[in-house]
């Protein structure tokens, strides 16, 4: 195989990063380019592991070193991680979940009753809406860890929930264009941003909470300007994601609080988002629900009343096509 070196491009880069990222030599998302930080990672990954003159570029041997085999096929399964959709067929399903744990409400409280939710239903992940106050006590649950991202524009107001022992990898910040809006009060809102992950190699998952008070009719969005071009905006960030998803051979699993059905239909509605995405909708509550591409959600149930959050508990299972 030809070398990767700075300035090549591609699905075989993104590969090389992502598992250069799972062993910590490589910070930030895996998006194809191999630049002097991918570079850098690689020099900082042969030095470790006796190099003589290591140099950063990644050849058949590096490859062979990081689990790959002959090349950084995105396909192929590196050693102990499992990725794309050469691995079809041998992932366990992972049982989720959605929740929305409502903003206002006391810290430990809340948190307490999400390590309730995970440990009681032995859930592999949840993703988790209006966490933003609640974020350093939900990452203090023991089992578990918090992937979210307090400098996106929303503040980490979304977040994954995911158990010890499931491989996270190519975590990214979904983040709408443009500046928000305001409320009924005047006070303003930032614009929203989702979570998303890559679980034990295979399942891409994305908590999303899409802007409220939005209502798309006869194939129109329906409110305040400001917000419909938020959610709509939203959304479009998500089908490039998607899209993104798509080529690495990702099974996919977008899910959480839309704020709409999945019925909704328009240009930029979720309707459209699974539409351009060739996912198929799982219908939850009237405005929780997940979407689906590569794996089949199974048993989607309603726990519980919430633990006074005005949205319940939902949990499914994942399984591989």
């Amino acid at each position: 195989m030809a070398p990767l070196t700075l300035g090549s491009h591609g699905s075989n880069v993104r590969a090389l990063e992502r598992r250069l990222n799972d062993l910590g030599y490589l910070k930030g998302k895996a998006d194809g380019s191999f630049d002097q930080k991918t570079a850098d990672a690689i020099i900082a990954y042969k030095s470790d592991h006796g190099w003589e003159d290591p140099r950063g570029i990644a050849g058949k041997r590096l490859a062979g070193s990081l689990g790959f085999g002959d090349s950084f096929d995105s396909g192929a399964t590196p050693t102990g991680t499992g990725t794309g959709d050469g691995a079809k067929g041998k992932q366990k399903p992972l049982k989720g979940g959605t929740f929305n744990a409502l903003v206002g409400r006391n810290p430990k409280f809340v948190a307490n009753e999400v390590r309730k939710m995970a440990k009681a239903r032995d859930l592999d992940f949840i993703q988790l809406q209006e966490i933003s106050t609640y974020r350093e006590q939900i990452k203090d649950i023991p089992g578990y860890k918090l992937i979210t991202f307090p400098g996106s524009k929303d503040h980490g107001e979304t977040g994954i929930l995911v158990k010890d022992g499931i491989t996270v990898s190519d975590r990214e910040s979904i983040q709408a264009k443009g500046p928000g809006w305001k409320s009924k009060e005047g006070d303003p809102r930032a614009p929203r941003a989702a979570t998303s992950v890559l679980l034990n190699g295979w399942l891409r998952v994305v908590s999303v909470h899409a802007p409220p008070a939005i209502d798309f009719r006869n194939g129109h969005a329906v409110g305040p300007e400001a917000r419909v071009k938020s959610y709509k905006s939203l959304m479009t960030e998500l089908a490039k994601a998607a899209k993104e998803y798509r080529k690495d051979g990702e099974a996919m699993v977008f899910g959480g609080d839309w704020n709409e059905g999945p019925n909704s239909t328009g240009v930029g509605s979720p309707h459209w988002l699974a539409r351009v995405a060739g996912m198929k909708t799982y219908d939850g509550g009237r405005i929780d629900w997940e979407m689906a591409r590569g794996a089949t959600i199974e048993r989607m149930r309603r726990r519980g009343d919430g633990g006074g959050s005005d949205h319940n508990l939902w949990t499914f299972v994942v399984k591989p096509k």
